[in-house]
Parts: structure tokens; sequence; C-alpha cells
């Protein structure tokens, strides 16, 4: 299969690769990926994430409309400036 078939699958798709057989495990990944919101598209630098400081979960470095870097919560949304280095 090519690389942009793999590419094309989901983030559910991907995961469910991993879990095996194991119903227990198909089913903690499909609650996962439904309470959590999609990574960003992987820049030139990678993901660059920190850790929230209101509910401890991970934030993902974005970009605001403006083009600044952002860092944006997964599980509470809080958004905070984030430094430079993001791609």
């Amino acid at each position: 299969m090519g690389i942009f078939a793999d590419e094309a699958r989901s983030r559910l798709a991907n995961l469910l690769r991993m879990a095996g057989n194991s119903e227990r495990d198909r089913a903690l990944i499909i609650a996962y990926v439904e309470s959590t919101p999609e990574p960003p598209p992987l820049g030139p630098r990678g993901i660059h994430t920190s850790g929230c400081p209101q509910c401890r979960n991970t934030m993902w470095g974005q970009r605001d409309r403006d083009g600044r870097p952002i860092a944006v919560c997964a599980r509470c949304g809080f958004v905070k400036e984030a430094d430079s280095g993001l791609s």
C-alpha cells in the first residue's frame, strides 16, 4: 500500500490498527478519539506540546489567525501565547 493511502486513514483507523483483537482496548481507543480533538497538522519541526496550567492536560502548539504562536489545551480549550519556536 502506498504512502498516500496510509496518510488518508483517520486517526481512529490508525490507532485501532495497534489495538489488535482486544475488544477492551478497541473500546478504550474509540472513547479516547471521540473525547479528544485532532492534533494540529505536522509541521516541518514536528508537533510542539506543553502542559496546560489549568487542567494539566496536553496543549498543542498552533498559530492564531495573525500567525502568532499559541498553545491550545486539548481538554479544556485554554489558550496561551507560546514560544516562537513553533513550526
